[in-house]
């Protein structure tokens, strides 16, 4: 047999293999002929193009018709096989079920997500599809649509920077929008009283940032009535925040279900805070080449329920 590198595959077409079949089936080439509804020059054609291409007499002429040779039983699963993918992909994409689904779901989520979504999305699987796992990425905004161009990622949570409804390679969904409050450990004197400006100036803050200090909406209020946020901690992820919170005299400007759903587990207080400390909006994003993927379709549908209760 050629090599198959050397095997131009262009030569290949369904006609050739599916002549091949019926010739295994059979043993005669008439008989493949009248079931394929071709003339018996065609399929002799066919066999002889598959003789140049496998370099093998494949089917012996004998007395009683055709008699496959040895490469001829090899290949027969093998051309079986790609029969059947071909066909398959002709009868359209399977229904999905998420009682039998098995895959992994590859998604995009920074520090807020993996803290209050991704979580909840991995007990709701575990119970409605548990062949479905979950990985998640610390990806967001342009890492985040950069890593599903690739196909490195199926879907991406988080804030957006910027409209991305307005990037044509993407669909988005809103799933809702969050405000900020004030969070300290729940003997904390600050939030024993009215939260002012002058009182939030003059506590101690921890911030939150990835990227190290970084000015809000907090900071430019308190700008202009001439204070200032006295910060002396920067932590990167959120659960580092809450421990040192718990347990100082700190307070941290948090995204208000991260505190209402961390309230008990470490015994922290909060309140909103004295000027409009601004909101973001929490969007799913998915590339628009899996805008119908019936998998995509069903996990918003799950992320919409995680969110809403």
């Amino acid at each position: 047999m050629r090599d198959i590198n050397q095997v131009d595959l262009r030569l290949i077409d369904t006609t050739i293999l599916l002549v091949f079949l019926g010739a295994m089936r059979h043993r005669q080439a008439t008989a493949v002929a009248r079931e394929m509804g071709l003339t018996q020059p065609a399929v002799s054609h066919a066999l002889k193009r598959l003789r140049n291409l496998y370099g093998d007499a494949l089917f012996l002429r004998r007395a009683h018709g055709l008699e496959p040779t040895a490469l001829a039983h090899e290949l027969e699963p093998k051309v079986r096989r790609i029969v059947r993918l071909i066909s398959e992909t002709l009868e359209g994409a399977e229904e999905f079920s998420p009682d039998t689904a098995a895959t992994t779901l590859k998604i995009g989520a920074f520090d807020y997500e993996l803290t209050g979504i991704i979580p909840k999305l991995v007990a709701e699987l575990r119970t409605a599809s548990p062949n479905i796992n979950v990985h998640a990425f610390p990806l967001q905004n342009r890492e985040a649509l950069e890593a599903m161009v690739q196909g490195q990622i199926d879907l991406s949570i988080g804030y957006f920077d910027f409209p991305p409804n307005r990037e044509t390679a993407f669909v988005a969904e809103e799933l809702y929008s969050e405000h900020y409050v004030l969070a300290g450990r729940r003997d904390h004197p600050l939030f024993s009283q009215g939260l002012t400006l002058n009182a939030v100036a003059q506590v101690h803050h921890l911030l939150i940032s990835p990227y190290g200090p970084n000015r809000n909406l907090v900071d430019h209020a308190l700008h202009l009535q001439g204070l200032k946020r006295n910060i002396q901690t920067v932590v990167p992820s959120l659960f580092a925040a809450l421990s040192i919170i718990e347990n100082s005299d700190f307070v941290v400007t948090l995204p208000s279900r991260v505190a209402q759903g961390n309230a008990h587990r470490f015994d922290i207080v909060y309140a909103p805070l004295p000027i409009d400390g601004g909101s973001f909006q929490l969007h799913a994003v998915r590339h628009i080449r899996d805008a119908s993927n019936p998998l995509h379709i069903w996990l918003l549908e799950k992320l919409r329920k995680i969110v809403s209760g």
